[in-house]
């Protein structure tokens, strides 16, 4: 498989499974299935663990207050 071709056009990997499937060729074609929907789920998945982490692990950003204001001003 051409890596420059799927930079180029990311719809490259399905028009090669069409084609794996119009040529009869059933285990290349359920192959590059399953690497697909692999890659689709691992980017997913990897956006979701930084969404989590981020939710848990990052300390909440206070505004910075005057601590010499006695609010008369």
């Amino acid at each position: 498989m051409d890596n420059t071709m799927d930079q180029v056009n990311p719809e490259a990997e399905v028009v090669n499974i069409v084609s794996a499937i119009a040529d009869n060729e059933r285990a290349k074609a359920i192959d590059a299935i399953q690497d697909l929907l692999y890659a689709k789920a691992s980017e997913t998945l990897s956006t979701y663990k930084q969404t989590v982490a981020n939710t848990y692990f990052d300390e909440p950003v206070e505004a910075e207050t005057n601590e010499t204001d006695n609010g008369n001003d």
